[in-house]
């Protein structure tokens, strides 16, 4: 019970059932003579018309039975008169002259309106009278509907609502109203004539037709929607049946109220329009009888739906065949019986939802639909009471308008869910589909990479003599292609026993298995693999914790599982499989020890997870947990590693010894053996092998040396870096995107900063190839794209086609970088000419000495050796000490030059002209443009692993802007050029120049070189 009372959807209705009992309770006690008709006479001398336009001309009329009476007629006696309630029924009236009216009759109503407004445009609104009628004010006819007449077969039946518009000339108004009746059973006028001013009553008017226009369009959608559905879509008799009950209630609005039926369409007769309005208002609520009964299941009140559905049916079908004034005889009572049924199916609906019961629908669907069955009890009510002339019919409206709202709630949450559904079933084939294409994948990746692994490295042994080769290496690799086959089988056993274990169909023979045979058989399988991640395998089987109760396939199948789930996530360590007795139970660890884990360390039920969420593929651990399940075992794992408990199993030879080698422990040799016997000698082109997969690492290293390529290796995204950014660094890199620690993308990013695709060129290697992949690795700054599985053939090609660019950009970069080197700027020979020719006629002693000093300028010029990469430090002093001497003999005084040099470091290699543009640059836009001149320092001095070089004038210095836009990397300058200095000097020290100036103070420039020294 305290659950209803917080049913917010309860509360609501039971509020708007109060306010609609409310009205309708005001509308039946409402005083309405305030301003009636009393005696045939109204009297409007008290009409407030600015606050009470409109007003029912309800009361007492004059009534002239049997007469037809046209304005001015002698027959308006008091013999004849007589008084009639309007609205009301004539039936059983007694007339002046004694007589008795029946249902089918004539008669004519007379009203005498005084105190009128004069002038004001007035109108007098007739709605319904059986069933034709004559309107006459002050003697004009104003408005009539089907043809009046004193017999059946001089009077023509319409009954159509309309409204007339006059004006007042005296102040007193005669109407009167001509009623004829020969097909219904009941006669006279059924609803109020509304009496009031012509400007609100087209108003009222107009707002009436729109809204019943607006009905009859909602439900005509409704309708069209729900039948097209039907055909093209999904054939649901539901939708059928709604569509056709949202038509025939169309219909029914389109037909009754204001009848916009009858009035666009004059031309339609009288009984095929009123057959259609009976046939419409009855077959909606007997559709609406037949989906309550389709949706109603469990309850024997459903057959009621059905049989009064049934009725309705028969008696629209009747409808079609018989007349008016016979099928009209029943409407009442079935009017009646709607309203009743309509009761039932609201009670019915209360009980349901109270009980949770909501059939074929969820709960707000239900809530709407037991809404508008609410809203549509309402109306029946309503249409009963009006007929007794006791209610308003403006609120037949109003429960029309709540069932448009509830009905249309109602069908846009179903199209909303069914489109939610949809669009969930659609992300869900997309998923699968998307989950479907991956796995053909992953699958046909993670068995390509050792079928391919199996063909290189048996090419390797094709290739290479079998005499050269020693019977060990031989065996290693006949072993590598053994064991990477068998990790092939395993994939493929995996994929088949999922599909098994979903089905239930995966035999388990349990038997006594001896854990430390597995567990030497899973170590040599993975070996290898181990020698990859420089990582060994050690085996600390308890013997006492030897023989477990399992299926040996099986058992060995989760070992090799928790093992390459170890190995994945270890580097340079070691992974050690143990086992210990826990009562009943033998418990298998299988875990890291001293390792170096990444990011990736973490629980393989983490991975799992986040396997699922982004829609991958995984089966290894997840069918190892199956399978120990179905061995009546527990698996646990974790983020140490993976636990696993089987039943102990009692063997004889439970305490023989287990094999082990010298030390107590299987070793490995490590990636670093692996490579020492494959070093190449010679001056070849460096490549760097990037990736953590050993049997990639295994089949590109064999490749590579075999074509003659001194290859090196690193496993993780740090010893990759560091070999890149050293001074032996490779000439190219092949890049594994699945780098451990970072992804290959985002060493690749950081590589990038420091060296060009020309000075680096990165071949990265993928899974995948698709659009996105490729788009992704381009931008990252890699120079070209191979994928999995890889191909010796396209590896070459590819490697050759960068190893070319690089070597032509190089040769590109020396010649133009040799060409300025032999160039002597014009401007500098020309002064230095004219300074001696000059110092010839005055000093001809210091003239000579400059000639000495500008021949060895001239001489270390001309013998630089333009393709070297390096010069001593002392060869490049010897340059910069001739170029300021020089220099300081031109400008005299007003140049000087100091030097302060580590003597230690003549020795160490630098790039040439280097310094010497530094020197020049400071001399030349620094201090000889100054008037009173100034001096520049050269420092060079040990910094660490570098070789600090710090210029600095006292000259005129530069802007911001000046030292921004020669340090901005977007402009271009002549000769060899600051920025071309900054960018070697950067490349070679990570380290980047740094300037500092101020206007008029001076500069100071500070790079630093690599100390190297030659060998």
């Amino acid at each position: 019970m305290g659950r209803l009372v917080k049913d917010k959807f309860l509360i609501c209705l039971l509020l708007l059932t109060v306010c609609f009992g409310y009205v309708m309770w005001l509308t039946m006690t409402s005083d309405r003579s305030e301003m009636s008709v009393s005696r045939g006479v109204l009297d409007l001398s008290g009409w407030d018309y600015d606050n009470n336009s409109l007003m029912s001309l309800d009361g007492e009329w004059e009534f002239y039975a049997s007469r037809l009476l046209e304005p001015g007629s002698s027959e308006i006696t008091e013999k004849a008169r007589s008084y009639i309630q309007v609205p009301g029924k004539w039936d059983g009236l007694q007339d002046g002259e004694g007589g008795t009216m029946r249902g089918n009759g004539f008669g004519t109503y007379r009203l005498v309106i005084k105190n009128a407004p004069v002038g004001m445009s007035l109108a007098i609104a007739k709605n319904y009278a059986r069933f034709a009628d004559k309107l006459y004010i002050d003697g004009a006819l104003v408005g009539e509907s089907g043809e009046t007449g004193v017999s059946k077969d001089r009077y023509t039946p319409r009954n159509v609502p309309y409204a007339a518009y006059f004006q007042s000339r005296s102040g007193e108004l005669e109407v009167l109203l001509q009623v004829s009746n020969f097909d219904f059973k009941n006669g006279g006028i059924t609803d109020s004539l509304v009496f009031g001013l012509g400007k609100e009553m087209q108003i009222q008017k107009t707002f009436l037709t729109g809204l019943e226009i607006m009905g009859t369009i909602v439900l005509l959608i409704f309708a069209l929607i729900n039948i097209s559905l039907y055909i093209w879509f999904h054939r649901d008799s539901l939708l059928l049946l709604f569509g056709s009950f949202f038509l025939f209630f169309t219909v029914s609005i389109f037909t009754n109220g204001e009848r916009l039926f009858l009035q666009l369409l004059p031309a339609v007769s009288f009984e095929v329009a009123f057959k259609i309005k009976v046939i419409s208002t009855f077959m909606a609520p007997a559709l609406l009888f037949y989906i309550s009964w389709s949706l109603v299941r469990q309850s024997r009140i459903r057959i009621l739906f059905f049989v009064y559905a049934l009725i309705l049916t028969v008696y629209c079908i009747g409808v079609v065949f018989l007349p008016f004034r016979i099928y009209s005889g029943i409407q009442d009572i079935l009017y009646a019986g709607i309203t009743f049924i309509y009761l039932v199916l609201v009670g019915y609906l209360l009980t349901s939802y109270v009980r949770e019961r909501y059939g074929l629908l969820d709960k707000r669907q239900f809530q709407f639909y037991f809404a508008a069955a609410w809203s549509l009890l309402l109306l029946g009510i309503n249409v009963i009471l009006g007929n007794q002339i006791m209610t308003t019919r403006l609120l037949n409206y109003v429960a029309v308008l709540l069932f448009l709202i509830f009905i249309s709630m109602l069908l846009i949450h179903q199209f909303v869910g069914t489109y939610t559904a949809m669009k969930k079933l659609t992300k869900q084939l997309q998923l699968a589909d998307r989950m479907k294409d991956e796995f053909l994948l992953i699958t046909s990746h993670e068995l390509n990479t050792p079928l391919n692994g199996i063909m290189n490295v048996s090419r390797a042994l094709l290739k290479e003599p079998f005499k050269k080769s020693s019977e060990k290496e031989l065996k290693d690799k006949l072993q590598m292609i053994r064991n990477t086959a068998y990790r092939m089988s395993n994939m493929v056993n995996d994929i088949i026993d999922s599909v098994r274990i979903k089905d239930g169909k995966l035999p388990v023979e349990r038997r006594a298995v001896d854990l430390a045979t597995c567990v030497s058989v899973v170590m040599e399988v993975f070996g290898y693999m181990a020698k990859g991640k420089n990582t060994q395998l050690i085996s600390r089987i308890d013997p006492e914790a030897r023989y477990v109760y399992a299926d040996e396939k099986r058992l060995m199948q989760v070992l090799y599982n928790a093992l390459n789930f170890s190995l994945k996530h270890n580097q340079d360590g070691s992974v050690v499989i143990g086992s210990g007795r826990k009562g009943e139970m033998v418990g298998i660890r299988i875990h890291a020890e001293n390792g170096l884990s990444g990011p990736a360390q973490r629980a393989p039920d983490a991975e799992a997870e986040e396997t699922a969420e982004t829609g991958g593929f995984s089966v290894g651990l997840s069918v190892a947990k199956e399978l120990v399940e179905l061995m009546e075992g527990t698996f646990i794992p974790s983020a140490e590693g993976v636990e696993v408990f089987m039943p102990a199993a009692d063997h004889d030879g439970a305490t023989e010894e287990i094999p082990a080698n010298d030390d107590g422990e299987p070793q490995q040799p490590v990636l670093a053996d692996l490579f020492e016997s494959k070093s190449t000698a010679g001056k070849t082109a460096k490549i760097l092998i990037a990736s953590a997969d050993p049997v990639d690492v295994e089949h590109l290293y064999g490749m590579l040396t075999t074509e003659g390529f001194e290859a090196s290796c690193a496993g993780t995204n740090k010893e990759a870096y560091s070999r890149v950014t050293r001074m032996d660094r490779p000439d190219l890199v092949l890049l594994d995107v699945m780098l451990p620690d970072e992804n290959g993308y985002e060493l690749c990013r950081r590589i990038r900063d420091h060296f060009t695709q020309a000075e680096l060129p990165i071949l990265l290697i993928s899974s995948r190839w698709t659009s996105a992949e490729i788009e992704a690795g381009i931008a990252a700054g890699g120079s070209d794209f191979v994928t999995r599985p890889l191909d010796p053939g396209e590896i070459r090609v590819r490697i050759n086609t960068l190893l070319s660019m690089k070597r032509l950009v190089k040769e590109a970069a020396v010649n133009e970088m040799a060409f300025l080197r032999s160039q002597i700027k014009p401007h500098f020979l020309y002064n230095a000419l004219g300074t001696i020719m000059s110092l010839c006629y005055t000093d001809g002693v210091r003239a000579g000495e400059l000639l000495s000093i500008f021949s060895r300028y001239l001489r270390i010029i001309f013998h630089l050796d333009n393709t070297e990469e390096t010069v001593k430090l002392s060869k490049e002093m010897e340059l910069i000490q001739a170029y300021a001497d020089i220099e300081q003999a031109r400008f005299g005084d007003r140049v000087r030059f100091e030097v302060d040099v580590d003597k230690e470091l003549y020795g160490c290699q630098v790039m040439p002209l280097t310094i010497e543009p530094l020197v020049e640059n400071a001399i030349r836009h620094g201090v000889s443009k100054k008037l009173s001149g100034g001096t520049v320092k050269l420092t060079i001095k040990k910094d660490g692993e570098y070789v600090r070089v710090v210029v600095e004038d006292d000259g005129t210095g530069m802007t911001p802007e000046q030292v921004s836009a020669i340090l901005d990397s977007g402009r271009r300058e002549h000769g060899v050029g600051f920025r071309n200095i900054m960018r070697r000097v950067a490349h070679m020290t990570g380290k980047p120049p740094v300037v500092e100036s101020e206007k008029g103070k001076g500069t100071t420039v500070t790079i630093w070189l690599p100390l190297v020294y030659s060998s």
